[in-house]
């Protein structure tokens, strides 16, 4: 699978980019196709991707047509997904066929449900029927399964195949692979028995069946497996491919290391943007301010609309400020101790949920733990917090008032961001979404109403 991380560049290659797309633009207005064909050679087709991305659809194809032999290809392949479905919808389905069908079939499976009906229809009956079928049936599998991220490109073999054989094979075919370093073996059903290295056929003598050389303890995952624990697996056993097979066992396809470093990228970054709010992720440098404004401005209204709240309470609350209006100075103490304890929580367990180090039916623990480290930090938080109240106010009560009150929302706040994010994923939910500034403003509430409420109790001059 390619790598695109386009949006995410360093300045520095932005701007090497920029003298790359400029130059080649220059050269697709002289028409000098000789000259392009030099430049664009010259470069990395990764590179020369990224930099034809800003042209139009007719000038990126011109390009990769210009260059005429597998690396343009492999420019092609290393174009984002929409310049891959803007440069499809241009031409005729027979210009870009050949493009199309170089990808490997999950690179396929993802750009055809980007596309129009009309055109899947054209393109797919371009595809021999082979490879129609297969790219049919990954497109059926649900979104973050191993189905729907695996390819099925892949070497498989029967246990009295011999290792020279396997090696004659490889050689023939390692084109039409994804990987050639790992050679599944199946059985006369296609259930995976086992798995073997190419080290191992290059070492072994070539009359011996490759059954006697294969590890039959191999790590797979199902089909229906969230993608996430198949990226968990290659990164605990140090693989290169993990096998996806059915609930029998039959073998369906592969997944490789580069792809699941797109998918953890990928959700890395999903994760980080609705921990802050921020919405889907988008391309920042490129994004006009308007589109910016708009992907944060709904959370940020559900937010405003949390603060009315805290605001009525506040209001009911009026008569206890207005008799010790002292107690008002600290509330940003507290309601800001309550969220940053609360989202450092939030921010550890979904982090552990991604990694797979807590699951689900830690819950309890989790919730327990993180109450006594909230009534620890609290404590430590209070003491200090009531050292400075007191040295400011030389109210005892107050200082009290302040202690207790940090003790109790700092556990509150720590427990509600260990337990949320492991709900949310009970739910099937992302525990991501349980996001900073929704957990800061579901804490401000409960610290407006605890403060104010032990202030009733603790201070003499106030009514309860």
């Amino acid at each position: 699978m390619n790598k695109r991380s386009h949006g995410l560049e360093r300045p520095e290659r932005r701007c090497a980019l920029l003298t790359l797309t400029k130059r080649i633009s220059h050269l697709l207005a002289t028409g000098n196709r000789t000259h392009l064909k030099q430049f664009v050679s010259s470069h990395h087709p990764v590179d020369i991707a990224a930099a034809i991305t800003p042209l139009r659809p007719e000038d990126i194809l011109n390009v990769i047509e210009t260059v005429g032999n597998h690396k343009s290809l492999e420019i092609f392949e290393n174009l984002e997904k929409d310049t891959q479905k803007a440069c499809l919808e241009y031409a005729a389905p027979e210009r870009v066929i050949t493009f199309f069908d170089a990808l490997s079939t999950d690179e396929q499976a993802d750009l055809i449900k980007l596309l129009s009906p009309d055109l899947k229809t054209k393109l797919l009956s371009l595809l021999e029927k082979s490879d129609r079928e297969d790219l049919m049936g990954l497109v059926k599998y649900e979104e973050d399964t191993a189905g729907a991220h695996m390819t099925t490109n892949f070497f498989s073999m029967h246990p009295d195949v011999s290792a020279g054989q396997a090696l004659t094979e490889i050689k023939k075919k390692h084109e039409e692979a994804e990987t050639i370093y790992s050679i599944y073996v199946t059985d006369s059903e296609d259930r995976l028995v086992g798995v073997v290295s190419l080290k191992d056929l290059v070492l072994a003598n070539s009359d011996a069946p490759i059954g006697r050389l294969m590890n039959p303890n191999v790590i797979s995952a199902l089909v229906d497996e969230d993608v996430e624990m198949v990226a968990q697996k290659i990164a605990k056993y140090d693989l290169f491919a993990v096998p996806v097979v059915n609930a029998v066992k039959q073998m369906k396809g592969i997944i490789t290391v580069d792809d699941v470093m797109d998918i953890v990228s990928r959700e890395a970054t999903e994760d980080i943007y609705a921990l802050g709010a921020a919405g889907a992720p988008i391309d920042y440098v490129g994004s006009s301010v308007l589109r910016i404004a708009r992907q944060r401005l709904t959370w940020l209204l559900a937010l405003v609309c949390t603060g009315f709240v805290t605001g009525s309470l506040l209001k009911l609350y009026q008569k206890e400020l207005s008799l010790h209006v002292q107690l008002a100075f600290f509330i940003p103490l507290i309601n800001g101790s309550a969220g940053n304890a609360g989202t450092q929580a939030a921010t550890v367990i979904v982090r552990g949920l991604a990694t797979g180090e807590l699951t689900i039916l830690m819950a309890l623990n989790i919730l327990y733990k993180e109450i006594r480290v909230g009534m620890l930090v609290g404590s430590g938080m209070g003491i200090l917090a009531a050292l400075f109240v007191y040295a400011i106010t030389k109210d005892p009560h107050l200082a009290a008032t302040v202690l207790a009150s940090m003790i109790l929302v700092v556990s509150f706040a720590k427990s509600l961001g260990g337990l949320l994010p492991v709900l949310f994923k009970k739910m099937n939910l992302d525990p991501a979404l349980m996001s900073g500034p929704l957990l800061a403003s579901v804490s401000d509430i409960f610290s407006i109403v605890t403060y104010l409420t032990l202030a009733k109790l603790i201070i003499p001059t106030l009514p309860f």
